[in-house]
């Protein structure tokens, strides 16, 4: 069936990738998403690893050229208030969404038009009406990144 926002049941995503300037790829609207939808649903398809480990022991088994790729996809994110914070990836096709935040630009968010409500979350809503073919951008920094907190980086 692939990836789909219900599981168990065949609902596409409302997005397919192609190439976005300056971006490399990107995720585009396949038709008007309003504000408040759910755009993706990364509670059914985002993989928590259980310790950097195991994150590792993913990495190293892959292909060179895949490591670095996904090495890209992946965050990380407290699932819940005070909780620990965890490793998570993307593996379908939304680990190509890209950002609209600080780092392109963007002081007053006006390009970003999808984030989780909350950084405990990994359900994207719409943030105002999307037209079919406008590219879906998140902002990268909704989620706290301190590598040493998962066991990466130096501590």
């Amino acid at each position: 069936m692939g990836y789909s926002l219900i599981p168990g049941i065949p609902v596409p995503p409302p997005y397919y990738a192609r190439h976005s300037p300056g971006k490399g790829r990107g995720l585009f609207a396949s038709r008007f998403i309003s504000k408040g939808e759910l755009v993706h649903d990364g509670t059914v398809s985002d993989v928590i690893f259980p310790n950097d480990l195991k994150f590792r022991e993913f990495i190293f088994a892959l292909p060179r050229d895949y490591a670095c790729d996904a090495a890209e996809w992946v965050w990380m994110q407290q699932l819940e208030e005070d909780g620990d914070y965890h490793l998570l990836m993307g593996i379908n096709i939304s680990a190509l969404m890209n950002s609209g935040g600080a780092e392109w630009g963007d002081r007053e968010s006006e390009m970003v038009n999808v984030v989780p409500p909350s950084s405990y979350s990994g359900k994207f809503y719409a943030t105002r009406d999307i037209e079919e073919g406008e590219e879906i951008l998140t902002d990268y920094d909704v989620y706290y990144t301190k590598w040493s907190l998962v066991g990466l980086g130096e501590k």
